[in-house]
């Protein structure tokens, strides 16, 4: 009996220690200046089943930290129960605060909180843009069916381009099944100036598979430009299965002879051809380009270049043999990208509009912006890719590490690696990060479309220097941009986190070698 009875309280002591960890965060929290500690506390909130969690932290929603927001909102996401969640149904029912209601909707769609589904599409039409745009995206999360006609209109006619891709990505998983109903308003965003929804679109058709998406990507495939036509080729693979090369004339041929009579495989028909598929798999990327680097190429029209110049980079490489077959007379690290980033600098089009940053423990700029690829500007780039440097090397580390002087620059040859990815992006501004953070309908104009990321290490100083915190940040901020990130590694360190980035960005990584 006495054991029985320690069992039955034990629930009501364990309460109790939740509600005293609430208490705590009430009491530190607020008088914590140090950004860390702060996140720290928010975390400490995790996997306390109560309303006290969600009570305490929708205040913290509206900090200047955006780690500190991001720190919040992945708390809340992970609250267990209805009832420890509940907090947000008042705001849902008034539809404001639209802090409030946007948070909910966030929270909803990645913790799956189905009691949510139907108070969320009613937002579908609502006059903000990050409501519409989390409430499409609680629609995908949930497949709601019911949301099935207002998606269809948002792809179609909304106003702001991000919210058009989170109601693209929503329908392309509601409309499995219903193509003739979700297939046109993405032919229609196929056609778009805007290339994250012209992206989203060729990609969502990839799984809404209908026959008049043929025709439509040949002719954006001829007469379309810019990094859009990477995506034609696989979308076709997957729409037809058919084992043609990426050559447009091909394709043109073929369909000149079986448009009338043509019917798309079904599911059924596919799952008897993996094998084929997956040995294109290989040939996905377009023979259509407008530069390289590092042996990957892009029809990009907007291209940036980010440029590790830490310390490290003075060092010389291990495979050298390796890299003189590979026409390389000086063998360290920064003479070897900076071959590399000159020739693709000289490989541009005039088409193109491209800008180059560096980054050690500190970030810099060739430009402020993006700038047209005529000979000037390919020379000028030239100029300053040929004079950057390794900061902080060998030798500065060596005095810095016995107490000498002249070792000030030891500092400076640190690898930030978030505040690169970050202004590579067009975030790197505290305030415009900011405004994203909080607004994932805030569109960043004139950044490019494709990032080439170059580093030979781990982060070491920044922000975040956990690398999947890093991914994890940049997924958050590109998840509706769609900007494509490559990544390009040289030296000997663990490189699969780059691998990652640039799969989970739809980008291509390259080991150089060591």
């Amino acid at each position: 009996m006495m054991i029985a009875a320690s069992l039955l309280l034990f629930p009501s002591l364990f309460a109790l220690q939740m509600d005293e960890t609430v208490k705590d965060f009430k009491r530190y929290f607020r008088k914590s200046k140090d950004p860390i500690e702060r996140v720290e506390f928010i975390r400490s909130l995790e996997d306390i089943d109560s309303p006290d969690v969600l009570k305490v932290l929708l205040p913290v929603l509206k900090d200047k930290d955006p780690n500190v927001i991001r720190a919040a909102e992945i708390v809340i996401a992970q609250l267990p129960t209805p009832s420890s969640r509940a907090g947000f149904l008042l705001p849902f029912e008034k539809g404001k605060p639209l802090l409030q209601v946007v948070a909910g909707m966030k929270a909803a769609s990645t913790g799956k909180w189905r009691e949510y589904m139907e108070s969320s599409r009613l937002y579908l039409r609502h006059k903000d843009a990050d409501v519409r745009l989390w409430s499409a995206v609680c629609a995908g999360a949930f497949l709601d069916e019911a949301a099935l006609d207002d998606l269809v209109a948002l792809v179609g006619e909304d106003e702001n381009p991000l919210v058009r891709v989170a109601a693209i990505d929503a329908l392309q998983v509601i409309g499995v099944g219903q193509e003739d109903v979700a297939a046109p308003p993405l032919l229609l965003a196929l056609g778009s100036e805007n290339l994250s929804v012209a992206t989203a679109a060729c990609l969502a058709l990839q799984r809404i598979r209908h026959k008049e998406a043929i025709p439509a990507l040949l002719n954006l495939w001829e007469t379309g430009e810019g990094r859009i036509l990477q995506n034609i080729y696989p979308t076709l693979l997957e729409i037809t299965d058919l084992q043609f090369s990426d050559d447009p004339a091909q394709w043109r041929r073929w369909w000149n002879r079986a448009a009338e009579n043509y019917v798309i495989p079904t599911p059924e028909e596919l799952a008897t051809r993996a094998a084929a598929r997956s040995k294109a798999a290989g040939q996905y990327i377009s023979k259509t380009k407008s530069a390289s680097f590092a042996g990957i190429d892009t029809p990009s029209r907007e291209v940036v270049f980010v440029v590790d110049v830490s310390g490290s980079m003075e060092d010389l490489v291990l495979q050298r043999d390796k890299f003189r077959e590979a026409g390389h007379k000086r063998l360290t690290k920064m003479e070897i990208i900076k071959k590399e980033l000159e020739s693709a600098i000289e490989g541009l089009g005039p088409e193109v509009r491209f800008n180059v940053h560096s980054f050690a423990s500190n970030t810099r700029s060739w430009r402020k912006t993006l700038m047209p690829a005529n000979a000037l500007n390919k020379k000028g780039a030239i100029q300053y890719v040929k004079k950057l440097k390794a900061l902080g090397g060998a030798a500065a580390q060596a005095r810095a590490s016995v107490g000498l002087s002249g070792s000030a620059g030891a500092e400076e040859g640190r690898t930030n690696t978030w505040g690169a990815l970050l202004l590579g992006l067009g975030v790197g501004n505290e305030k415009v990060r900011r405004a994203v953070t909080q607004s994932a309908s805030e569109e960043v104009v004139g950044v490019g479309d494709t990032l080439f990321f170059f580093s030979d290490g781990l982060p070491t100083v920044g922000e975040f220097v956990d690398t999947v915190e890093i991914r994890n940040g940049i997924a958050e901020i590109n998840r509706f941009r769609r900007i494509t990130i490559h990544t390009v590694a040289i030296g000997d360190f663990k490189k699969d986190w780059m691998r990652m980035l640039a799969s989970e960005n739809r980008g291509q990584f390259v080991d150089l070698g060591r």
